[in-house]
C-alpha cells in the first residue's frame, strides 16, 4: 500500500513538473512525463488491479489538470499500461534502446488516438490533422526521457518496496557434496 502511494504521489509530481515545463518549452519539446510513469508503472510494477487503479488515477489526474474531456486520458493511460506490461513480457524493455523506440511509437498510437477521440466529439478534423503533424517531435522527446523516467520509477519502487528480498543480494549458500 506504502509502495502505491508513493508511486501515485510521484506521478502527480510528473504531471505538475510537465505543466511547469509546458510553459517554458514549445509542446513538442516537453516531454510527457504523466505518459512515461505509466509506462515505467507497468514495466515495474507486480499486482496487476492495483497498476491498473494507478494507471487509471493518473489518467484522471491529467484530464482534471489538462481540462480535456474527462476519462479520455483515464482510458488511453490504462491502454497504455497494459501495452507496456504486455510489451514488458514479450519484450525486453529494461534497456534504454528497446525501451525509448517503444516510449517513441506508444507516444505516437497516443497522440493520434488523444487527437482522434478529441476530434469526434468536436468535430473539428482540421485541428486534429495539425497537431498530428507535431507528434514526431514529440515522440522523439519521449523517447529520449523515458529511461530516465523508468530509471527513476525502477529505484522508487525498489526503495519504496515492503519486501526486504527486493533489496537483498542473490544469496548463495555453499553445500557440501555427499
Amino acid at each position: 500500500m506504502k509502495q502505491a502511494v508513493i508511486l501515485f504521489a510521484a506521478g502527480l509530481v510528473a504531471l505538475i513538473a510537465q505543466s511547469a515545463l509546458a510553459v517554458l518549452v514549445p509542446h513538442p519539446f516537453c516531454p510527457d512525463l504523466g505518459l512515461l510513469v505509466v509506462v515505467a508503472i507497468g514495466l515495474f510494477w507486480e499486482p496487476l488491479p492495483s497498476g491498473f487503479a494507478l494507471a487509471a488515477g493518473l489518467g484522471y489526474a491529467t484530464d482534471v489538470l489538462s481540462g480535456s474531456l474527462l476519462g479520455q486520458h483515464g482510458l488511453l493511460r490504462l491502454l497504455s499500461f497494459a501495452a507496456a506490461r504486455l510489451g514488458g513480457r514479450q519484450l525486453n524493455l529494461r534497456g534504454p534502446l528497446p525501451l525509448a523506440v517503444f516510449a517513441a511509437g506508444l507516444s505516437v498510437i497516443y497522440a493520434v488516438a488523444l487527437q482522434g477521440g478529441l476530434g469526434s466529439f468536436t468535430g473539428s478534423a482540421s485541428e486534429v490533422a495539425a497537431s498530428i503533424g507535431r507528434v514526431g517531435g514529440h515522440a522523439l522527446v519521449n523517447a529520449i526521457a523515458a529511461p530516465f523516467v523508468a530509471l527513476g520509477v525502477e529505484r522508487l519502487c525498489s526503495w519504496s518496496s515492503d519486501d526486504d528480498a527486493a533489496r537483498r543480494a542473490l544469496r548463495l549458500d555453499a553445500r557440501s557434496a555427499r
